[in-house]
């Protein structure tokens, strides 16, 4: 589907819960609300979506959260997603990935993004407020091991900032490309003074090694890439505040509970649930959602109240 701006949109980030069992600290605090249960779409309403969206084209689906994990369905859904799309993607933070990547992968799971933003076991519980990075590096392990597309995304600060070639070179050991993505002012929980910019990261990383940028898409989401000479390997930056990447956007996001959102950047939304049923209206509402998508991000001019659990990521 083509917007007004000519982009073709093309992918989906679609959440199946708000819930998630970390508390990043760029992302959400302890005392988040979550939505009941039964608010969230249903099995059949999630079907009907998922079939109306290869119906308009959508090439890709990933799924999200808060923790898509979490959802005691989730493998239901990905046979939803296997049946109508062949395969799909999802990004994770991976603590309970080893229990449930078997069944997923035989289900059509073929693309994974795990967070990992320390390998120091005290910085990873202060930054997820979780003393969990043994599960979610053993999911990680496992999903290396069964031959998974797998990236890690590390969400930049001052509190990481010093882990940066150790977690390079254990991306590099473990022959699985990262991608940094600059902290943006998405929710409550966001403070300034933890940002450190594309620029800053690069010239740090260049003091060690050389990068060599790439045109090669690996997924299909803004990240570039550059092959770092000296590991041959790749390293890849998503950097929405200091290198806008709006003119290529492609994605639309699917709340949980069935909210569209045209822009990550915008609390603007509108509500797909009272027309699910009816899938010429519901591709209707889709459209229209899309063709509300602005051209670029405000992220520094307009303020944002809706935290990135909320919007699926």
């Amino acid at each position: 589907m083509i917007d007004k701006f000519k982009r073709n949109i093309n992918y989906v980030r679609l959440s199946v819960t708000d819930k998630c069992n970390f508390r990043c600290n760029y992302c959400m605090d302890e005392n988040a609300e979550f939505l009941p249960n039964d608010e969230l779409l249903n099995l059949r309403q999630l079907e009907t979506l998922i079939k109306v969206l290869k119906e308009m084209k959508i090439k890709h689906i990933r799924i999200t959260g808060g923790e898509p994990t979490l959802r005691p369905d989730i493998v239901e859904i990905a046979k939803m997603l296997k049946k109508y799309f062949g395969n799909f993607s999802m990004t994770t933070n991976g603590s309970l990935l080893s229990f449930l990547l078997k069944d997923l992968k035989e289900n059509g799971l073929t693309n994974i993004n795990i967070s990992l933003d320390s390998l120091n076991r005290e910085t990873f519980r202060k930054i997820t407020k979780r003393d969990d990075l043994k599960n979610v590096l053993e999911g990680l392990e496992k999903a290396v091991s069964l031959g998974m597309n797998v990236k890690i995304n590390t969400v930049v600060q001052k509190i990481n900032f010093n882990e940066i070639f150790d977690l390079i070179e254990f991306a590099s050991k473990i022959e699985v490309p990262i991608r940094f993505i600059e902290l943006m002012p998405v929710g409550n929980s966001y403070k300034e003074e933890n940002f450190v910019s594309e620029d800053n990261l690069k010239s740090k990383i260049k003091e060690k090694y050389t990068l060599i940028p790439i045109t090669k898409k690996l997924g299909f989401g803004p990240s570039r890439y550059f092959l770092i000479k000296e590991l041959n390997s790749y390293i890849g930056f998503i950097s929405a505040m200091t290198h806008n990447f709006c003119y290529s956007c492609n994605k639309i996001r699917i709340s949980a509970n069935g909210l569209i959102y045209p822009c990550l950047a915008f609390d603007y939304h509108i509500s797909l649930k009272d027309v699910i049923h009816d899938e010429e209206k519901l591709k209707e509402r889709i459209k229209f959602a899309i063709n509300k998508k602005p051209e670029k991000h405000y992220f520094n001019e307009i303020e944002k109240t809706i935290p990135m659990h909320k919007m699926g990521g």
